[in-house]
């Protein structure tokens, strides 16, 4: 089956995967869903929070990697979809080590999520 979220050139991770390499410090977990999402489900427990609505979100992201475009940063969101074009748009501005969480927070048809898997969510502070 055609996966619209697959591009060349972004490497995909599960959740399990984002979870371990998170929690090692190997990457920056940024869930880019909104605030009113990450109310209803919580958020991933290593992740931070940086709305894709947010119109100073690059400027967030670049304060949370201290402008290190080399650092390894994976994007979360409900089902994949947000976080891979999220992860196109910055590969093509010269980030060098972007992820795509596979199945998000919710899952996709194709992908458990984070929830489901029984993996650490932490109550929005909003």
């Amino acid at each position: 089956m055609f996966n619209l979220f697959r591009s060349p050139g972004i490497e995909e991770i599960t959740p399990q995967q984002a979870y371990e390499m998170a929690s090692s410090g190997e990457v920056m977990l940024v869930d880019v869903r909104t605030p009113e999402e990450w109310a209803k489900t919580g958020v991933a427990e290593p992740a931070i929070t940086i709305t894709l609505q947010d119109p100073q979100f690059l400027q967030k992201l670049e304060e949370a990697t201290g402008g290190d475009k080399s650092k390894k940063v994976a994007f979360i969101c409900a089902s994949g979809g947000r976080s891979m074009q999220v992860a196109q748009a910055l590969k093509q501005h010269g980030w060098e080590n972007v992820y795509n969480v596979t199945g998000g927070t919710s899952g996709s048809p194709t992908q458990q999520g984070w929830i489901q898997l029984g993996l650490p969510v932490k109550p929005y502070q909003g």
